[in-house]
Order: C-alpha cells, then sequence, then structure tokens
C-alpha cells in the first residue's frame, strides 16, 4: 500500500502549478537541426501505450514499470545520467554531459531507440517512444524539472482514479480534491509509492574485493553502481547533492 512517507511528499507535490512549469519548460524544448550543452533533460514519452497495452492492468502494470525501469538502466549507462525519473509511460534523463556533439537529432533518435528497444523485448510486443530535449541552465532547474513531472504523473494517475469512482465529468476538479475523494474511498490502500511517484534510477557506491595485478590479493575497491528506489525524492536529493558540489567547486 501508498506509505505515509508518500503520501506527505504527495501532499506537497500537488501544491505545485503545473502549467505554469508547462510553459516555461514548453520554451525550453529545442529541435532537431540545433546544437545542445549540458545540462539538459531527456523526456521519453509511450506512444499510444493506453491502446498498445490495453490487456495490461491500469492505470499502472508493474510488468511495464519495470520493463521502463530496464530501459531506465540502459540509458543510464549509456549516458552516464546523473538521475532517471521513469513514472507512468515516461522515462525522464537528466544529462550533465551531453555526448554527440550536442547534436538533437542524434540525441532524440539514440535515446528513443534504446527506449523503444528494451521495453519491446521486455513485454514482448512492439512500442514506441518519442524524445525531446529540453534546455536547462542549471542542474538547479533540473530540480524543478523532475518535480514538473513528478506532479505531471502523479496527477494522472490520481485522476484516473478519481473518474473510476465518479464517472466521467465534464470538469474536472483540483488534484487535492480528486485526492481527498480517492483516500475516503480507501482506493489508495492498493496502490504502491511507485504507481502514485515513480521510481529514481541514479548512481551509487558500493564496496567489492578486487584483484590487484600487481601483489595478486583481494583488496576492497570502491565501485559504481545503480541504484533504483521507489520515490521522486531521491531524484531530488541526488540532483540537489550534484547542484551544491557544483556550486562549491566555481
Amino acid at each position: 500500500m501508498v506509505s505515509k512517507k508518500a503520501l506527505a511528499i504527495l501532499n506537497k507535490l500537488i501544491k505545485v502549478n503545473p502549467a505554469r512549469l508547462q510553459r516555461f519548460f514548453k520554451d525550453r524544448e529545442v529541435v532537431n537541426n540545433e546544437v545542445v550543452f549540458g545540462p539538459v533533460a531527456i523526456r521519453l514519452d509511450g506512444v499510444n501505450f493506453s491502446k498498445a497495452l490495453e490487456n495490461f492492468r491500469k492505470p499502472r502494470d508493474l510488468r511495464v514499470h519495470e520493463a521502463l525501469l530496464e530501459a531506465g538502466r540502459a540509458l543510464a549507462e549509456r549516458f552516464n545520467a546523473l538521475v532517471i525519473y521513469v513514472a507512468s509511460d515516461e522515462i525522464n534523463l537528466i544529462l550533465k554531459d551531453v555526448p554527440y556533439g550536442g547534436r538533437v537529432f542524434k540525441l532524440t533518435s539514440v535515446t528513443a531507440s534504446i527506449a523503444s528497444a528494451y521495453t519491446s523485448l521486455s513485454l514482448g510486443i512492439p512500442l514506441y517512444f518519442d524524445s525531446r530535449i529540453i534546455k536547462l541552465n542549471n542542474i538547479g532547474e533540473a530540480v524543478t524539472y523532475i518535480i514538473y513531472r513528478g506532479r505531471i504523473c502523479s496527477n494522472n494517475y490520481i485522476s484516473q482514479l478519481y473518474h473510476k469512482i465518479v464517472g466521467d465529468q465534464e470538469v474536472t476538479p483540483p488534484a487535492e480534491d480528486m485526492l481527498n475523494t480517492v483516500i475516503n474511498a480507501g482506493i489508495l490502500s492498493k496502490s504502491y509509492d511507485w504507481e502514485l511517484l515513480g521510481s529514481c534510477i541514479h548512481w551509487g557506491l558500493r564496496l567489492k574485493y578486487g584483484i590487484n595485478p600487481i601483489t595478486n590479493r583481494k583488496k576492497l575497491v570502491l565501485r559504481r553502481k545503480l541504484i533504483v528506489k521507489n520515490t521522486i525524492v531521491d531524484c531530488i536529493s541526488n540532483l540537489v547533492n550534484t547542484y551544491s558540489r557544483v556550486t562549491i567547486s566555481t
């Protein structure tokens, strides 16, 4: 079931104004003939997933989420992403260093191809993603971007649960009202944190034994590894830590 921590995060998230952030980041989207420099956000959206996945559980299916996480791991390794935020049918990358000379057409085509290939192979059906690049002035704006996407994805989930209860309506009420209706109906007791807030993939460190090539002896070494957490907060905290390190070094 959804944890108290996830609900506390959601109650803060739904106070964010998504319309204002949508206008802000829409103006940052770039076209295929441009060249960009880091940091950037890359958003991968599933194309017509509602129809392609009509035989899967609605509004969220663990099999689909795990397939997107697998694609997210592949993208994180290929592009050395700072964080990957996966929610609904989205995979969001935050890159500090941009490969391919920053050529947008290359970035969009390769990321969409990787996401489509991994997700299709995982689920055994052909699935496709589109890709867009959003310019960011600094890592601090990446935090705002992740909050924005979390707000959109959580709102979509709550809205779908809400309309299951009350049916279709001409006017959709504010997110706070929909959330209260869903909570009072007891539906969230059957949901999980990842359904509500998505998951974060980020780099961490682990200790493991390696072999010293000179002495041929075992020794403990630090190695990077990808970590998956079912909360948007991990993406935000990792970006804040990165921003803090960059600010101090400059």
